[in-house]
């Protein structure tokens, strides 16, 4: 069961996401619908600076958050119910993996490894990736 400490890290999270630099992150991912390997790559390799950074803070963001609830330092099935973006972000990364091979490596492993384990997170993560697709 979860606890006002567990519902008080969720809360940090969320203020987390709303700093201005990692909304400009978020929102370029979320919409990010690269055309091809060469802009993949652009984006990965850092050639285009400001996305890759904002790559890298958006991932690192939702790998830490899943690995809190990993190693049992907030309650699963709070954060669960609280977590769509993330599990969005980790099948994004899964399905621009499969699209564009070697040249998308980038993984989300902590997510991937939670949606595996949760029954929530797992559904959910098929409708994300139906409203990817």
């Amino acid at each position: 069961m979860a606890t006002h400490a567990d519902a008080d890290l969720i809360l940090r999270l969320y203020d987390l996401r709303r700093e201005p630099v990692c909304r400009e992150a978020r929102a370029f991912f979320a919409g990010w619908k690269p055309e091809d390997e060469e802009e993949v790559n652009a984006v990965v390799s850092g050639r285009m600076i400001q996305r890759n950074a904002w790559l890298r803070q958006v991932t690192t963001y939702w790998e830490m958050a899943f690995s809190l609830v990993n190693t049992g330092a907030v309650d699963e099935t709070l954060f669960a119910k609280n977590c769509g973006e993330g599990i969005l972000f980790t099948v994004k990364c899964q399905m621009l993996g499969e699209r564009f091979g070697q040249a998308f490596a980038r993984r989300i492993s902590e997510g991937e490894a939670f949606i595996q384990r949760n029954a929530l997170a797992a559904e959910k993560a098929v409708m994300m990736r139906k409203r990817l697709s």
